[in-house]
């Protein structure tokens, strides 16, 4: 069957041909920020041992037809992932998904659907007539999140890429945002929280600006903000699964229409270089 390599650390996944098995058959594989950090050696927690099978998560057809979404147990990680034809997994890695739902589209909303949908619908609970900042908002999940809180009501929703910050006091003025969903840390929230009503609440879930960031006391003690943390590996197993459909279920409503970029499996080394780049949308990867 065929399937895809990483032979050596910070270079673009090869096809190959592996071992046939009996397993889930794999129908789409979503690429992420942490595939690209884990086959660049970059990634804390390791590399699972060379060469390995890349793809954290995944739409799958079990031997009934259900079509299901597939993550955990570390795949992709710390041991080979799903970009193969077929895996052998456990049941317990399943979510069964509704008839219909299109695996590509399904591959797309686990990580960075939920690392929106929760900050956004759980933490910080956007309600009607909030005034909603998303910054990374040119990114996947920052472009989730701006729909999620249109969809909950937000009064305001503005998405801005690292070069727009401008936009935010033209948009706020005096009377500021009173929620920030916030990928990316470093300078560009330090910046931003100036323009923060009192008490507005601000969830962070990424640090793709820097690690460090430095806030100011009189934005975060003058106006009582409250500073959430969010990661999609702190949600239990039912916790990930409530949200992730929750979230199909608006995109299959066509209330949120989420950005994918789709490259067959033979083109899966332009597909990883498209990742690395950064794109504005997912890169998923079709067998």
């Amino acid at each position: 069957m065929r399937g895809a390599h990483i032979n050596a650390l910070k270079q673009s996944p090869e096809l190959v041909e592996l071992a046939d098995v009996d397993g889930v058959r794999i129908e789409a594989v979503a690429l992420n920020p942490l595939d690209i950090a884990v086959g660049s050696g970059v990634f804390y927690g390791g590399h699972p041992p060379l060469p390995y099978t890349p793809g954290c998560e995944a739409a799958g057809r079990l031997e009934d037809g259900t079509l299901a979404y597939l993550f955990g147990e570390a795949r992709g990680v710390a041991r080979d992932g799903f970009l193969a034809e077929r895996v052998v997994l456990p049941e317990s890695l399943l979510l069964p998904l509704p008839e219909g739902t299109d695996a590509v589209v399904a591959a797309a909303l686990g990580i960075a659907g939920i690392a929106a949908w929760v900050p956004v619908a759980w933490k910080a609970k956007v309600v009607p007539g909030d005034r909603v900042l998303v910054l990374g908002g040119t990114g996947a999940v920052g472009r989730i999140a701006a729909q999620a809180a249109e969809l909950l009501g937000a009064d305001t929703v503005l998405a801005v890429g690292r070069n727009e910050r401008d936009r935010i006091p033209e948009t706020f003025g005096d009377d500021g945002f009173t929620v920030c969903i916030d990928p990316v840390w470093g300078e560009p929230l330090a910046d931003a929280l100036q323009y923060a009503r009192r008490h507005a609440r601000v969830v962070h879930i990424g640090q793709s600006a820097g690690p460090v960031s430095p806030l100011r006391s009189a934005d975060v003690r003058g106006k009582e903000l409250i500073i959430m943390g969010h990661s999609n590996f702190a949600l239990t197993k039912e916790e990930h699964d409530r949200a992730y459909l929750e979230l199909l279920e608006h995109v299959t409503a066509g209330r949120i229409d989420p950005p994918v970029e789709r490259f067959p499996l033979d083109r899966v080394a332009e597909a990883w270089e498209r990742q690395r780049s950064g794109p504005g949308g997912k890169v998923v990867i079709t067998f």
